[in-house]
């Protein structure tokens, strides 16, 4: 009896632990389901690279090449001597009361006449502006000659340099002649004009009183020519009745618009 009993009690508690290892071990469909429809995250890796990486040093250039390297500590225009504002943030630095300009290119260059054997030439638009004057001025009974126009940077740095030992230095000769690369006549568009009948007044004070230039005086301007340097004139260059330059083309307008 005792026996049967313990039989009964054994066989259910291995039922029990059947059931229960079961239960551990397996999952239903339901639950695999559910269980398959999760997301699956995704594994965090462990050797990543940085996602930034250093940025190389930008190499900038200047926006305007060319300009000196101490050109942002120079003093304000209204400060600076011997400079002439063009427009409202543009100044022109003068080198002892003179401009720069440019040289012109020969290709432009056509020759206009001859002063004592030297050839003399202009930029082709003053060229053809100059002989139409001086063809009319020969109607009127005036003989307009040209003395000199243009003039390289070389040429005008020995001219400059006689300067100085005639006057004693820079400043003195400045008054008289440009330094190299400031000069009108470096553009084509300048030249100096004489009298034919008159040659004893060429480059000098006297020829205001010839009759070339009062003709130029009256006319000039008809054929776009402007003394350069009149009496008191805003330069400090000394009065020059024979220097005149042409202005009447959008490229000399341009050229002389510091002057």
């Amino acid at each position: 009896m005792v026996g049967g009993i313990y039989l009964m009690l054994n066989n259910y508690l291995l039922t029990k632990l059947v059931a229960f290892i079961i239960k551990k071990n397996f999952i239903s469909p339901l639950e695999d389901r559910e269980l398959s429809s999760l997301p699956v995250p995704t594994p965090t890796p462990t050797n990543l690279e940085p996602l930034i990486t250093e940025v190389p040093e930008i190499q900038t250039s200047p926006l305007l090449p060319g300009l000196p390297p101490d050109y942002e500590q120079l003093p304000p225009l209204a400060q600076q001597q011997g400079s002439r504002e063009v427009s409202n943030n543009i100044a022109v630095k003068t080198n002892l009361g003179h401009y720069p300009f440019p040289e012109n290119s020969q290709q432009r260059l056509v020759k206009v006449g001859e002063y004592y054997g030297r050839s003399e030439s202009l930029d082709q638009e003053a060229a053809t502006a100059f002989k139409k004057m001086q063809a009319d001025a020969q109607v009127q009974g005036v003989r307009l000659t040209i003395i000199s126009g243009f003039r390289s940077i070389a040429s005008q740095d020995a001219l400059f340099q006689n300067q100085i030992k005639r006057k004693g230095g820079k400043e003195a000769a400045a008054r008289f002649s440009a330094p190299p690369g400031h000069s009108e006549h470096h553009t084509g568009y300048a030249l100096d004009i004489g009298d034919g009948d008159n040659p004893a007044n060429d480059l000098k004070i006297n020829f205001e009183n010839t009759s070339a230039y009062q003709w130029l005086a009256r006319n000039a301007n008809q054929y776009g020519f402007e003394l350069s340097f009149p009496p008191n004139n805003s330069q400090g260059v000394s009065y020059e009745p024979w220097h005149w330059r042409y202005v009447a083309s959008p490229r000399a307008s341009q050229i002389f618009m510091v002057a």
